[in-house]
């Protein structure tokens, strides 16, 4: 049975010493992205960057009941995994508030606004407990991939013209983003828990950040959107990280044609796979990836949680 909660105290610990209590807040991995995360908290730790990491354990007296793990990340942002229990058992809840009640203050004092979660959709558990520690349904995600084997290489011809982003001029593209958001199918519900600039900061920490392959998308002196990719070629992937347009120019079949003119791009860079989450609530994006050839591998809710009243 979970240990009283009167009778459990939590600490934040150290997570380059404290093995044990690592091993069993990293039980919330998925398998399949088990050893992309533990390059990604070994880079940290190697690269004294502990600090980044909040490992909490609850304990009863000395022994260890529950751990829990979440990540500044760039942006000021955080990802955050569901608490782990030493024992199965129903009766856990509110070990799980005492570790949510920590863990909220310890990532605004990193300077973190928004605390985010990816939750397997079927995992009712973990959805339950985040929806008690404070955190909202924001959306479910739905995750696209497209071979790029016969993709051509340059020969789209746009409507539009196309420019890439240009390290400096992050304003002029937040002010297109902003725009971009009005009247969105695209998780609406995170609209506004950031400042664009940080959300702009967070899709540059994504991967292999390369500015060509941000693009800034023109009609007539007119910005009209953006598709921002990243890459990941380790493992021969590209990544669209955002890509919208404006209200105005919506319906006409342009996002298509900046896609393909970036699946264009992600070949020549190396790639050979492009990925993308889209909001499984935005249907006419959904069929403009699956007319293009993009298909579903993964599915997710995402889970969020402001924290700016903590940084008070």
């Amino acid at each position: 049975m979970c240990a009283a909660a009167n009778r459990v105290k939590i600490a934040r610990c150290d997570p380059a010493a404290d093995k044990e209590i690592l091993a069993l807040a990293t039980k919330s991995w998925a398998d399949a992205e088990r050893s992309a995360y533990q390059l990604i908290m070994d880079g940290l730790l190697q690269g004294g960057q502990a600090n980044q990491i909040v490992l909490l354990a609850a304990r009863e007296e000395d022994r260890l009941v529950a751990a829990q793990l979440a990540q500044s990340l760039p942006g000021r942002a955080a990802i955050v995994w569901p608490p782990q229990f030493n024992a199965a058992n129903n009766d856990c809840e509110s070990i799980a508030d005492q570790l949510f009640g920590r863990l909220p203050i310890e990532l605004a004092q990193a300077g973190a606004q928004l605390a985010q979660a990816l939750v397997a959709i079927r995992d009712a558990q973990a959805a339950r407990l985040f929806a008690a520690g404070g955190f909202t349904h924001a959306a479910d995600l739905l995750y696209l991939a497209a071979n790029l084997g016969d993709v051509g290489n340059g020969s789209t011809s746009l409507p539009f013209d196309v420019e890439s982003f240009q390290v400096g001029d992050e304003e002029r593209l937040a002010a297109v983003i902003d725009q971009t958001y009005v009247g969105t199918l695209d998780c609406p519900q995170l609209d506004g828990l950031r400042r664009t600039a940080d959300v702009i900061a967070g899709y540059q920490a994504v991967g292999e950040f390369h500015p060509e392959l941000w693009l800034i998308a023109r009609h007539r002196a007119q910005t009209i959107g953006c598709l921002l990719m990243n890459l990941h070629l380790d493992v021969r992937h590209a990544e669209i990280v955002y890509v919208a347009l404006i209200p105005e120019v919506r319906g006409r079949g342009w996002g298509k044609e900046l896609i393909k003119r970036a699946m264009e791009l992600a070949q020549g860079a190396g790639a050979e796979r492009m990925v993308l989450a889209v909001d499984a609530a935005n249907q006419p994006a959904i069929r403009i990836y699956q007319e293009i050839g993009f298909f579903e591998f993964d599915r997710r809710a995402v889970w969020v949680r402001s924290l700016t009243e903590n940084s008070k």
